[in-house]
């Protein structure tokens, strides 16, 4: 079956293949192109700097999550069959112009806990694999014990290229090696990036107004959403007290979202320094400042629902998405996966950011999910190292303006989006993911401290819990320090 796959694909591709080489033969047409490519998300109008080698069939082996909720899995690897969804066809073709052009054939295996079976054949030293997709906690492991191969020094990968996520990589970088990163291949970690999902005609009956204009003036801030709960949280199912059948302003769709929130008004638990490596930072006046208000908004259990922060245990168990479904909440902080549930809804909807802290700080950030995101990596157990970067350097190139571009451009602002505000509330989304270090890698359980703890206190507990932490952070970060410094490769 995978043969008679393979003879499709190709002439699939070969068709491509010409198509393009016809339209090269008009130059005001190529023009055109170029024009409209430049002007796409991820846009290449450079083109591939690859040499023109064909490897003859030869196997690209990737290993990836496969997860009962798909929402988990990487879907951006590769299809048995021809798909009918945008995204799976974009995936279908693209491999199939690999094979084409370069005789590259990508092969994907998506297991259950990827992790553990790519901790099985980095200890064996087993040539199993060319690329793997992990949680983003599970790559340092790997890491600090030199079974990975430093991206950035692979024959053929060009970091310069536009396939490449600059901003991403300057976050994982340690002492000048990347063992482990995100670029435009990678999609499962997008659709796992955190941000807010609204309602717009609620909000244009509480006259809460039109938060997108917010969002492009800059005045989308951490207090414009405090005083969005404050204002729109009514009774409204004839029960005494606010309880989950009532609107609210804001719903809070898990704990962890506290950190999510932390970031998106620039909280970090550590940063990049001269040296190329990460520092823990804190527990300094902006970041306790920033709890502060953050905390403001969650402790109002009157005015924002928090899943599992509710008074009664039956609120507790509701769930917050039927809230948001149901035409009952402003907003909702969620996953950009949640588009898939959109089907579902009879209302006018709308994304955002996480809220800035300040109409003064520069950028909107978010994050993505740390347990079930993922990262990718290249293994040191690879024989032909050669082999594996140029196919990554390939799949990453020809993602950008079919599986990259029909994930955002088609999937998330098409298929979604109602208009071109909700498409610039994307670009923005995607611009500025926030990797740090120590909270991806959990050093001295700070990560928990922001996840969990803070909120459910209640109060700001930062200062003492960092004070508990600290010395076995700074351990565990001075551990991968060594280990990183001590590899060659």
């Amino acid at each position: 079956m995978r043969s008679f796959i393979k003879l499709i694909s190709l002439m699939l591709a070969c068709l491509m293949l010409v198509s393009v080489l016809a339209a090269c033969n008009n130059t005001d047409s190529t023009d055109k192109n170029k024009d409209s490519v430049a002007n796409t998300v991820g846009g290449d109008a450079e083109g591939t700097k690859l040499p023109q080698i064909d490897w003859e069939g030869k196997e690209y082996r990737i290993l990836g999550r496969q997860y009962t909720e798909e929402i988990f899995t990487n879907f951006e690897v590769d299809r048995d069959e021809m798909p009918e969804d945008v995204v799976g066809l974009a995936v279908w073709n693209r491999n199939a112009t690999l094979l084409a052009k370069y005789g590259i054939d990508v092969v994907g295996n998506l297991v259950d806990k990827p992790a553990d079976q790519a901790k099985t054949f980095l200890e064996a030293g087993d040539d199993l694999y060319d690329l793997f997709m992990c949680p983003n906690t599970s790559m340092q492991q790997f890491g600090k014990a030199g079974h990975l191969v430093n991206i950035n020094g692979l024959k053929y990968v060009d970091m310069e290229n536009d396939c490449w996520n600059e901003y991403a990589n300057e976050q994982l970088t340690f002492g000048g090696k990347l063992y482990y990163t995100t670029n435009k291949f990678l999609l499962q970690d997008k659709h796992r990036t955190w941000i807010i999902w609204y309602n717009r005609t609620l909000a244009n009956e509480l006259n809460a107004g039109y938060l997108e204009r917010e969002v492009f003036d800059g005045t989308w801030t951490i207090d414009r959403l405090i005083e969005i709960s404050k204002t729109c949280s009514k009774e409204s199912d004839g029960l005494d007290g606010m309880t989950a059948g009532d609107t609210w302003g804001v719903a809070i769709h898990t704990q962890g979202n506290f950190a999510q929130l932390l970031y998106g008004c620039g909280f970090r638990l550590s940063e990049m320094q001269k040296d190329g490596y990460p520092a823990l930072v804190g527990p300094t006046d902006s970041m306790l400042s920033i709890i502060d208000k953050v905390l403001e908004l969650t402790v109002d259990t009157q005015h924002c629902y928090v899943q599992g922060l509710r008074p009664t245990d039956s609120d507790n168990k509701n769930d917050i998405e039927s809230t948001f479904r149901e035409g009952r909440a402003v907003i909702m902080t969620h996953a950009v996966s949640w588009l898939s549930n959109l089907f579902r809804v009879d209302f006018e909807y709308g994304v955002l950011p996480m809220p800035k802290y300040t109409e003064e700080q520069e950028d909107y950030y978010c994050t993505p999910g740390i347990g079930n995101s993922c990262l990718m990596a290249v293994p040191a157990t690879i024989n032909d190292i050669e082999f594996a970067g140029f196919a990554l350097e390939a799949i990453s190139e020809e993602s950008v303006n079919t599986t990259y571009k029909d994930y955002i451009e088609t999937k998330c602002k098409l298929q979604v989006a109602y208009d071109e505000d909700m498409s610039k509330c994307f670009n923005i989304i995607f611009k500025n993911i926030v990797y740090d270090i120590a909270f991806i890698d959990a050093y001295g359980d700070l990560d928990k401290v922001i996840k969990s703890d803070i909120i459910s206190s209640g109060s700001n507990i930062y200062g003492r819990q960092f004070s508990k932490y600290e010395s076995r952070a700074k351990k565990q970060m001075n551990q991968t320090k060594e280990a990183y410094a001590k590899l060659e490769y």
